[in-house]
Formats: structure tokens, sequence, C-alpha cells
């Protein structure tokens, strides 16, 4: 299967016992198939919404399984451009958005999202979404 970058907003809708089985299966099939890479900003965000001591340590674990995804120092300055470049094409959207677009089309993974910024980033860029 080809890598996914799955972002905070399905990861907390997945974590909702109310979520859609679909999308619970989805998540669970990704993360057998090895096929996650894990940003650590996304990593930052789920665990700093955790309810308690607990939830949080039992998050860690669970995130300590997927493929973390480090980044240079090189690509701040790439991340800079691309920003911009979206900036001149009318798109503004939030920086850690930008940031989880452009390790998608950096390491050829897809996003599975919950976030109308990552449609209107895919509309001009190559960045691909995972239906």
């Amino acid at each position: 299967m080809a890598k996914v970058i799955i972002d905070t907003s399905v990861w907390i809708e997945s974590f909702k016992t109310s979520a859609d089985h679909s999308l619970h299966r989805l998540v669970k099939d990704l993360i057998l198939s090895e096929s996650v890479l894990l940003p650590g900003i996304i990593k930052t965000e789920l665990l700093r919404g955790a309810k308690n001591n607990k939830e949080f340590t039992q998050l860690s674990q669970l995130l300590k399984g997927l493929s973390y995804l480090a980044v240079h120092e090189d690509f701040w300055q790439r991340l800079s451009e691309f920003s911009f470049q979206l900036f001149r094409k009318g798109i503004a959207v939030p920086l850690a958005d930008t940031f989880i677009a452009l390790l998608c089309i950096e390491n050829q993974a897809s996003i599975l999202h919950r976030d109308k910024h990552f449609d209107m980033i895919a509309q001009k860029t190559k960045l691909k979404i995972l239906q």
C-alpha cells in the first residue's frame, strides 16, 4: 500500500465512538499495513489534546508504532517557498496544513483528512487526497 499521512482531523474523528465504521476500518487497515507516516506536528497536535495523563500515555504508545517523519533544516526554506506560492495563487491556509501538505508531496504520500484546506491546496498543487 502507498504511504499516507493521516491528518489530525481524521485521527480525532476516528477516535470517536460515533465515527463512521468505515473510517475506523480504513485507519486500522492503514496502520496494520504500515502505510502511515507520522509528522511531528500531527503527533504534537494529538498529544496536546489528550484529556488526561493516562490518555496521553496510551496515545503516545500507540503513535510510537508508526513511521515517524522527520524534517531536515532545508525543509523550512522549501516550506517558505511553497507557502509563498500558495499565497500567490490565492490560497491562504494555516501554516500547519501547508507544512503537512508539503510533507505529503515530497514523500509521495497521500493525505487522509477531514479539513477543507487540503482540498484547496490539492486544487493548485500535486497534493494527493486519499478518498
